[in-house]
């Protein structure tokens, strides 16, 4: 809602100035567009402060034919497995006393650990989907202002344009956090903190919105090469793309409020391509309160599929596949449906009990710790069987209203947990399009023949089997398990740099053994193949006759 001028020289003024740095929404017309488009500098947080919105930017974003982001969410998860997949060495060969041992160790899961997985939430969803603190959610909104303008425009089938290369823009922000801070803001600025702390100055800016202050305490405390690296190139980038996009449909983009001013700034880039570019404010009154909800509470008819991990152990009706984000002893998996706000994880638990009885649980004693560490209120829990895998079924109610649903199994080589969660209802109304859906790999008498895609190793499994930190390379884990004879199989494979004890390839291949037989208190027969090779057995249950046979190699740096 623009003011009236009386004078076009008042009017000039008052748009070039004072409402320039008064404003975080700005209308883009002229330069061949049909309609207008409008750009907002957002807050990429989820507290209150970034949704102090006015009617007109509910107005803008309900009108538009297509949203543009820095970046697409929905290709955020395919950039994290390729940025994080590399994990040769890691946490390996840097002290000698472990560095047989943690390469090669196999742990069970104790009773402490199924507590901490059931209650585990994966930080990464965290930070794609919500952006919250548990500490602060009374002071927060369901989920920060760049998701919000993807989810209104993705629930109602808009286009969604991310107007920059998110690897490109991913190493111009790391190369900009190289030399970032001055050593000393500038002398101004020193004074301003000392009755009142930065943060809180960045935030006062923000709320009055005036991006002119936001651009001056940026060019007071940053480097001039981190502002090329950061916004600079960045902002003629996403200018660029927007001159491009805007002309193809109505475009409400939303990018981080420090790339709209200054001479270099989005909003000036685009006046130097001749478009007229105007602040745009209202009240904020029911009017935007009321588009607001509409947004929030638009489901988006979502297109299941069938997905599963990559060992096809499980498969089950999904939003999107499974990303495999995190591992530890265990490895998880996500599958978001960002529109809703909703995702299913899984949680894949090996219990080693083939060699190791301290992982042996029984759906009891799974069920005893369910009280205690499932979040919120429990309004149903009963056991279930599914492919003749028993297991629990769990729906728990929080605090603040929304519902998780979790479906627990005891399988031959590991523990599953499955947990779907989303605002309010949501679960309620769609887990069972998930859960009924699921379906795990039959027993089967026959065999498989596994290849790494590296191609360094080549191993026959029962068809029961299973891969453990699919995502990584450095460190493998297989395993097997035959029903009929009760034999177990496992391959582990890893990367060991190791830079304080070079021995020669035959000794590290028994110590490998040796420390791995300590672990369960037996002794080794050794019998040596080649040079790179070695094997060995030892007998490992006597009352059954059960022995252990292992083979240890090494090949291009892998054990």
């Amino acid at each position: 809602m623009r003011l009236a001028c009386t004078s076009a020289l008042l009017c000039l003024s008052f748009a070039l100035f004072a409402q320039e740095r008064k404003s975080l929404l700005w209308e883009i017309s002229g330069n061949g567009l049909e309609e207008s488009s409008y750009l907002y500098g957002t807050m990429h947080v989820s507290k209150k402060i970034a949704f102090r919105l006015d009617d007109v930017f509910f107005e803008a974003l309900a009108s538009s034919d297509i949203v543009a982001l820095e970046s697409d969410p929905e290709t955020w998860l395919d950039s994290e497995i390729h940025r994080g997949a590399d994990g040769y060495g890691f946490g390996y060969g840097f002290e000698t006393k472990g560095f047989y041992r943690d390469a090669f160790i196999l742990e069970p899961p104790e009773e402490k650990d199924l507590a901490s997985y059931l209650a585990f939430d994966d930080r990464l969803i965290n930070n794609i989907l919500y952006r919250t603190n548990e500490y602060a959610q009374n002071f927060e909104e369901e989920t920060y202002l760049d998701m919000f303008i993807y989810q209104a425009g993705a629930k109602y089938g808009r286009p969604v344009v991310a107007l920059e290369n998110l690897e490109e823009s991913s190493t111009l922000v790391a190369r900009a956090s190289m030399n970032a801070m001055k050593l000393k803001p500038d002398e101004w600025l020193q004074k301003k903190m000392q009755g009142q702390d930065i943060n809180y100055l960045m935030q006062d800016a923000y709320r009055e919105r005036n991006i002119d202050l936001l651009d001056s305490i940026d060019k007071a405390m940053y480097t001039d090469y981190y502002r090329k690296n950061m916004l600079y190139i960045r902002n003629a980038n996403m200018a660029e793309s927007l001159d491009s996009v805007m002309h193809k449909g109505k475009i409400f983009a939303g990018i981080g409020a420090a790339h709209l001013p200054g001479d270099q700034g989005v909003l000036q880039l685009l006046r130097n391509e001749g478009y007229t570019v105007e602040p745009l404010v209202s009240e904020s009154t029911v009017k935007g309160r009321v588009l607001k909800q509409k947004f929030e509470n638009k489901i988006r008819n979502t297109r299941f599929k069938t997905y599963g991990p990559e060992d096809g152990s499980f498969e089950l009706l999904l939003p999107t596949e499974l990303y495999p984000v995190s591992e530890n002893k265990n490895t998880v998996y996500i599958s978001p449906d960002l529109a809703n706000g909703s995702y299913l994880m899984v949680n894949r638990i090996p219990t080693y009990v083939s060699l190791k009885t301290k992982g042996r649980y029984s759906i009891d004693e799974i069920n005893a710790l369910l009280f205690e560490n499932i979040p919120g209120e429990i309004v149903d829990q009963k056991k279930l069987e599914n492919n003749g895998i028993k297991g629990l079924d769990i729906t728990n109610k929080l605090k603040n209203g929304d519902y998780q649903r979790y479906q627990i199994y005891i399988r031959p080589l590991e523990i599953v947990i499955f947990k779907m969660a989303g605002k309010g209802d949501h679960v309620l109304r769609f887990s069972d399009t998930i859960f009924d859906s699921l379906k795990f790999k039959r027993p089967s008498a026959q065999k498989v023949v596994l290849q790494s895609a590296y191609k360094d190793f080549k191993i026959e499994l029962p068809a029961e089997y299973s891969f453990g930190n699919p995502s990584r390379i450095g460190v493998r884990m297989l395993e097997g398990y035959d029903p009929e004879t009760g034999s177990y199989f496992f391959l582990r494979r890893a990367s060991i740099v190791d830079l304080k004890s070079i021995e020669e390839d035959s000794f590290e291949l028994q110590q490998i053994q040796n420390r791995f037989y300590q672990d369960l208190g037996l002794e080794g027969e050794f019998e040596e193949i080649t040079n790179n090779a070695l094997r060995s057995q030892a007998v490992f249950d006597h009352e059954e006759g059960r022995n252990l046979y292992l083979m240890s190699t090494f090949k291009r740096g892998d054990y």
